[in-house]
C-alpha cells in the first residue's frame, strides 16, 4: 500500500508539495510575465470570439467560456505567490493560510478539468449539428448550449472537489485525460467523415427533395466548421496527452527530486502559456477571427478593384478571351 501511494499519489498531495516549495524571485518574475502575456491573449481571444458569428452559437458559447476560464489559473498563480510571500516564511513550513491554499488548488484544477471537458463539448455539439442537419441553422435550440455549459461546469466542479478532498489520484486522472482527448478527437474525425460523405452524395447522386438548398448549405457549413476546428482540436488533444505524459513520467520511472521539479516547472509553463498558442491557433485556423484580429490592428480587408475594360475591345472580344481561359 505505501508503494502504491508513492507511485500513484493524490493530486492534492503533489499540489501541496509544490505550493510549499518556495519559488525563487526569478521564477516569480517568469510566472508573472507569462501570466500577464497569457491574460492579454485571453482578453484578445474573448473579444475576437465575442465579435464573430462564424460558428453556431451553440459552439461559439463553449469556445468563449473555455477561454474565459483561464482567469481561474491567473487567480490561482497570484494566490500562490501571495501565499508564499506572506505565510511561507520558512521552507516547507507555512504559518497559516491553508484556506488560501485550498482556494488556490480549487481555481487551478477547476481550470484544468474544465479545459479537459472542452473536447467532449465540441464533439457533442458537432454530433448534434450532424444529427439535426435538416433544421439546425433554422432553430436556435438554446437548450443545447445551456446543457453543454452545465455539463462542462459540472465536470470541472466534480473533479475539482475530488481533487481538493484528496481523493483523485494523479495517474488515474492522467489516464482519464488521455482517454477523453483521444476518443473525442477520433469521434470528431468520424463525424467529419460522415458530413463529407453525405455532402458528396447529395451533390453528385442524390435527387431527393428532402435535401434542398438549405440542407446542402448546412452540410457545407458543417464541413467548413470541421475543417476549421480540426487543427484546434488536434492541438488541444496533443497538449492534453503531452501534459499527461510529462506529469506521470517522473512518478513511473522514479527520478530524482531535481528532475521532478524540472518536469513540474516545464508542464506549469506550458499550462500557463496556453492562451498564447490557443489564440494564435484560432486566428490562423478561422478566417473570420483573422479578419477581426486585423481590424484590431487597424487593417481593413482589402477591397479588390473591378477589372477595367479596354475601350477598344468589343463585347465579342471579351467573351472570346473568357472562352480561351476556360479552354486552358
Amino acid at each position: 500500500m505505501p508503494h502504491s501511494t508513492v507511485c500513484n499519489p493524490t493530486i492534492f498531495s503533489l499540489f501541496l508539495d509544490g505550493a510549499l516549495r518556495k519559488m525563487s524571485m526569478t521564477e516569480n518574475i517568469m510566472y508573472i510575465i507569462i501570466v500577464l502575456i497569457a491574460s492579454i491573449a485571453t482578453i484578445l481571444c474573448l473579444l475576437i470570439v465575442g465579435r464573430s458569428n462564424t460558428f453556431h452559437p451553440n459552439l461559439q458559447g463553449p469556445i468563449w467560456f473555455t477561454a474565459f476560464v483561464y482567469f481561474d489559473l491567473t487567480i490561482s498563480k497570484m494566490l500562490t505567490i501571495v501565499f508564499q510571500t506572506t505565510y511561507l516564511v520558512e521552507q516547507n513550513v507555512p504559518e497559516g493560510g491553508m484556506t488560501m491554499i485550498l482556494w488556490t488548488a480549487a481555481t487551478h484544477y477547476h481550470f484544468l478539468f474544465t479545459v479537459m471537458a472542452a473536447p467532449i463539448v465540441i464533439v457533442v455539439e458537432r454530433s448534434l449539428a450532424t444529427y439535426f442537419v435538416f433544421d439546425y441553422e433554422k432553430k436556435k435550440r438554446r437548450y443545447i448550449l445551456v446543457l453543454l455549459l452545465l455539463f462542462q461546469n459540472f465536470f470541472g466542479a466534480t473533479f475539482t472537489l475530488l481533487t481538493v478532498n484528496n481523493i483523485l489520484r494523479y495517474i488515474s486522472a492522467a489516464v482519464l485525460a488521455g482517454i477523453i482527448a483521444i476518443s473525442s478527437f477520433l469521434t470528431f474525425l468520424y463525424n467529419c467523415r460522415i458530413n463529407k460523405r453525405t455532402l458528396h452524395f447529395v451533390e453528385t447522386r442524390n435527387r431527393d427533395i428532402k435535401f434542398d438548398l438549405s440542407v446542402r448549405y448546412q452540410l457545407r457549413e458543417n464541413v467548413k466548421t470541421f475543417k476549421m476546428l480540426n487543427f484546434l482540436l488536434l492541438m488541444l488533444t496533443g497538449m492534453i496527452v503531452l501534459l499527461a505524459i510529462l506529469k506521470t513520467i517522473p512518478m513511473i520511472i522514479g527520478v530524482e527530486e531535481k528532475t521532478k521539479y524540472m518536469f513540474k516547472m516545464s508542464t506549469d509553463m506550458i499550462v500557463h502559456a496556453g492562451p498564447i498558442y490557443v489564440t494564435i491557433t484560432l486566428i490562423c485556423a478561422v478566417e473570420d477571427y483573422r479578419i477581426i484580429f486585423y481590424r484590431f490592428l487597424g487593417y481593413e480587408k482589402k477591397k479588390v478593384d473591378p477589372c477595367k475594360i479596354n475601350s477598344k475591345q468589343t463585347e465579342r472580344d471579351i467573351y472570346f478571351e473568357q472562352f480561351l481561359k476556360v479552354l486552358k
